[in-house]
C-alpha cells in the first residue's frame, strides 16, 4: 500500500511500528482507539480524535510529527468496514533502511518498556500470537507469564468462547473461537489428535490464569492449547492410557482428570507448571458419565437417570483439596437433569426436558431452584454444549453453532442469540470452554 501526501511518500515496507499510537492512551485523553482489525499486512485502528492534542503537531492535513516519527492517517475500507490506517516512519526518511532488521532492543522505540508493554496489553485475541514475530522484544513481552495476569488485573481481558464441534458424517473434530462482542469467529489450528475418536469421548478443561485449554481424548497424553501462541502441543504422559470422564481445574494450574478403570473411579492430577502427573485417590465404584462439573476444588460427576427410573442415579464427588471421594448430596444428585455450568461460584443446569429452563442449586436446602426469565431460546437447537463464562454469563451452543448467551442476575436470566455462520449449519457442538484473553 502506498500513501502519498504532497512531498512525503510512505510505503508498507517502511512501516516501523503500527502500534506506536497506542502509547498515547497513557498521555492523551483526546485520543481513543475504538476498533482494531487486521488489514493486509499491517494493522488498522479506528480512531476518534475530538480535538487536536497538545502532544501532536500538525504538519499537513494527514500527517503528524510524533516522537521524531511521521504518522500518516488514511481512511480505507475493508470488507465493508471503514478504518483509519496508521503507519509510521522515521522523520528522516532518507536514512531509512527499507529491509529493517530487528535492531531495536526497546519494545517500542522512544517509549519506556513498562509503558510499551502496557500498550501491548490492549491487543485482542488472536493478534498477540501473530505479532510475536515483530521483534524478539515483543515476543518476550507477549510470552511473559505475567502478561495475561496483568491484563486480567487491569480488566483488559475479554471473554472468548471456544467451541469444539464435528460434522455428523465425518466425525472430524475442530475448534472455533467466538468473540461475543463482535460476533466474529476465529478458526483454531488443526487439532493434532493421534487417532480419530468419537466426539462423545472428548473432555476438556482450562487453566484460566494461563490462557490454556487441556483436551483429553483417551490415550496417555493430552493436548494443550495456548492462546498466546495459538498452538497445540502434547503434555507429559499419564500413568496409563484411559478415557476421561471429567476434567477441571481444582487449584492454580492443577487439573484433575477423573477416569474409570476396572470398575473403579480414579483421578490423576496434572500440574501445568511442572508438566507432571501425580496419582490421586481411588473410589471402588464405577460410574457412566452423564455430566460433570468442577467448583471450589471439587469435581462432581453423575451418570443421570436411566430408564425405567426405578433407582436413583449414581454419583460421586472428588475433593482434590483433601484427596478423597465423597457422596454427592441426595437433592443435587436426583435433581441433576441437564447440562451444568458454573457461574460466579454458583452451580446451574440447563434442563434437558420441557422448555430447557435454567435451574440454580441451593446448597443450603440441597435442592434445585428455577431461574426466572424463560428457557433457552428455541432458535438454538439441541444438542447443547453448555459453559459458564464468569461475570454472570452463560453460554449455550446448539446445532449450527448458534449461541444463546444468558446474563444471569439474582436468579433471573436474560437471553441473547448469536446465529452461527451458514458454513456451520451442519456442525454439532460437543464441548465448550471460555477463556478471558
Amino acid at each position: 500500500m502506498i500513501i502519498k501526501n504532497e512531498d512525503t511518500l510512505l510505503t508498507k515496507q517502511k512501516i516501523v511500528n503500527t502500534i506506536s499510537l497506542r502509547s498515547y492512551l497513557q498521555c492523551c485523553q483526546n485520543l481513543y482507539i475504538t476498533t482494531f482489525a487486521p488489514v493486509t499486512s499491517s494493522l488498522a485502528f479506528s480512531l476518534q480524535v475530538p480535538n487536536p492534542s497538545p502532544k501532536l503537531t500538525h504538519t499537513s492535513p494527514s500527517l503528524f510529527k510524533l516522537n521524531n516519527q511521521t504518522v500518516s492517517f488514511e481512511l480505507i475500507e475493508f470488507y465493508n468496514y471503514k478504518y483509519h490506517m496508521i503507519t509510521t516512519s522515521p522523520s528522516n526518511s532518507n536514512q531509512y533502511d527499507s529491509h529493517m532488521p530487528d535492531r531495536y532492543d526497546p519494545v517500542i522505540p522512544g517509549l519506556p518498556d513498562h509503558i510499551a508493554e502496557h500498550c501491548l496489553l490492549h491487543l485482542p485475541f488472536p493478534y498477540p500470537s501473530l505479532l510475536r514475530s515483530v521483534s524478539p522484544s515483543w515476543n518476550k513481552a507477549l510470552l511473559s507469564p505475567s502478561f495475561l495476569l496483568t491484563k486480567s488485573k487491569l480488566c483488559l481481558s475479554t471473554p472468548r468462547l471456544f467451541v469444539f464441534s464435528f460434522h455428523p458424517q465425518t466425525l472430524q473434530i475442530q475448534c472455533q473461537s467466538l468473540d461475543p462482542a463482535s460476533h466474529r469467529w476465529f478458526l483454531l489450528p488443526h487439532i493434532p489428535l493421534s487417532t480419530q475418536i468419537h466426539p462423545c469421548y472428548l473432555a476438556c478443561g482450562t487453566v484460566a490464569s494461563k490462557g490454556e485449554m487441556f483436551l483429553f481424548a483417551g490415550g496417555e497424553n493430552c493436548l494443550v492449547y495456548r492462546a498466546i501462541t495459538n498452538t497445540w502441543s502434547v503434555t507429559g504422559p499419564m500413568s496409563s492410557p484411559r478415557a476421561p470422564l471429567a476434567v477441571g481445574e481444582v487449584s492454580d494450574g492443577r487439573i484433575a482428570v477423573v477416569t474409570e478403570n476396572s470398575g473403579m473411579l480414579s483421578a490423576e492430577i496434572y500440574d501445568s507448571i511442572t508438566d507432571k502427573w501425580g496419582p490421586a485417590a481411588v473410589m471402588p465404584q464405577g460410574i457412566e458419565r452423564y455430566d460433570a462439573a468442577t467448583i471450589n476444588g471439587r469435581v462432581y460427576l453423575t451418570e443421570g437417570w436411566d430408564w425405567p427410573f426405578d433407582s436413583p442415579p449414581r454419583a460421586a464427588v472428588y475433593d482434590a483439596v483433601h484427596n478423597m471421594w465423597q457422596e454427592m448430596p441426595k437433592g443435587m444428585c436426583e435433581g441433576w437433569t441437564g447440562s451444568s455450568a458454573v457461574i460466579n461460584g454458583a452451580f446451574y443446569i440447563v434442563t434437558e426436558y420441557g422448555d430447557n429452563n435454567l435451574k440454580l442449586y441451593d446448597e443450603t436446602r440441597d435442592e434445585w431452584r428455577p431461574v426466572r426469565g424463560g428457557g433457552v431460546p428455541k432458535a438454538v437447537r439441541r444438542p447443547y454444549a453448555v459453559v459458564g463464562g464468569g461475570n454472570g454469563m452463560l453460554y449455550v451452543v446448539g446445532k449450527g453453532l448458534d449461541v444463546a448467551i444468558g446474563r444471569v442476575e439474582k436468579a433471573k436470566v436474560e437471553w441473547e442469540v448469536i446465529k452461527g455462520p451458514e458454513a456451520f449449519a451442519e456442525l454439532l457442538p460437543c464441548n465448550a470452554q471460555v477463556l478471558h484473553l
